[in-house]
């Protein structure tokens, strides 16, 4: 009896593991390329559709899809740009996706066709490299990148132009000083001279001593004629 609850216990164990080893496969998924000739390449395209009709300035648009010849499920998206970058996309919720610096992206199993990864990044990326964790992929699986929608990379915008600084205003013109007056003295107007005192001293003293002399010399003169008049005549 012993043996028997054993040998069952035995059973239901290994039974139990390979169970678990099953699962774990299908959940691991199978990783698989992109096609070859799908890198590297620019988001060129122009393709702006559906979750890319409403795509920010400076955004570019990747829509990566899973053929359903290739698998059934993305069970992840790994995307490797030129600039160092690689985007692993893993939510399947396009309200919350999986985001980092520069990117967000989503997974879009809906349907019974193709699968979808829709992956927007900063405009300008150029992408290198791509690889996928597939659910029921097939020999020499890949999928494509099917189309983009590229952006235009945002500028820096121009500084602001320096306004020129405000002209000097020019000195003030100083005002011509009011010229000397010629007598030396400024802004005194020299007063008329007055007139000239009555001649003194000298000058009438030289006067006087012409009018002597003149009567001097009368008085002569006259005693001389008087002279002549007394001598006798000659008979």
């Amino acid at each position: 009896m012993r043996q028997r609850w054993t040998s069952r216990l035995a059973v239901v164990a290994a039974a139990g593991l390979l169970s678990l080893g099953t699962a774990t496969a299908a959940w691991a998924g199978t990783t698989i390329p992109i096609h070859d000739s799908h890198v590297p390449t620019k988001a060129t395209g122009k393709e702006c559709t559906g979750p890319f009709a409403s795509l920010p300035a400076g955004k570019d648009g990747w829509h990566f899809v899973l053929p359903n010849a290739s698998g059934d499920d993305f069970n992840s998206l790994s995307a490797t740009f030129s600039n160092g970058t690689t985007a692993v996309v893993t939510s399947k919720d396009s309200a919350a996706p999986s985001t980092g610096t520069g990117w967000s992206g989503y997974i879009d199993n809906a349907g019974a066709s193709d699968k979808h990864v829709y992956l927007i990044t900063d405009a300008g990326w150029t992408l290198t490299a791509a690889s996928a964790d597939v659910e029921g992929a097939t020999a020499d699986a890949y999928f494509n990148l099917s189309h983009t929608c590229g952006g235009t990379p945002t500028s820096p915008s121009p500084s602001a132009s320096t306004s020129p600084s405000a002209s000097a205003s020019p000195s003030a013109t100083p005002q011509p000083s009011d010229s000397p007056d010629p007598s030396g003295t400024p802004g005194t107007t020299p007063s008329p001279s007055e007139p000239g005192l009555p001649v003194t001293g000298t000058a009438v003293t030289g006067i006087v001593l012409a009018g002597l002399v003149l009567v001097a010399g009368g008085a002569v003169t006259l005693f001389m004629v008087r002279r002549r008049r007394d001598l006798p005549t000659e008979a």
